[in-house]
């Protein structure tokens, strides 16, 4: 599944790399969207982190290969993230999350290492809460 003239114009990956604190490490929980049942196992082995992150898009190293266009859904854990968010919104919870969710495309999946058991994977965002983006906002730019 490639992508059109379109999406390639739309999309820089200086948009990831060269934004401010982009090189942050965060821990993800990456898997492929769909509606098949997440095993426990596979859950454990999708946890990675990011190389770089970015409102636009996201790096990271995996162990899986992912085919170009591939959805991914991705949990990303951010320090004090429902302190940072409740500044933010009005509302209260009675439990505390500590990961929000970003839908991404996959752009590109390279081979790394000597064995070619390491992917670098860089994808594009599609869709985030708009809170969620000014909270990892403020969090790469502030600290």
């Amino acid at each position: 599944m490639s992508q059109t003239p379109e999406e390639l114009l739309l999309f820089n990956e200086e948009l990831i790399k060269k934004y401010p604190g982009s090189n942050r490490r965060l821990t993800l929980d990456v898997s492929a969207y769909g509606i098949a049942e997440v095993r426990a196992e596979i859950a454990l082995e999708s946890q990675v982190q990011t190389v770089h992150i970015s409102p636009y898009g996201l790096q990271f190293r995996s162990l899986e290969a992912y085919p170009e266009g591939t959805l991914l859904k991705i949990h990303v854990a951010l320090p004090d993230y429902w302190v940072r968010k409740q500044r933010l919104v009005d509302y209260s919870r009675v439990d505390t999350p500590h990961r929000f969710k970003i839908l991404a495309k996959v752009v590109k999946t390279e081979e790394i290492g000597k064995r070619g058991k390491k992917r670098m994977v860089l994808v594009r965002t599609v869709n985030m809460d708009d809170v969620d983006e000014q909270v990892l906002k403020s969090y790469l730019q502030d600290g």
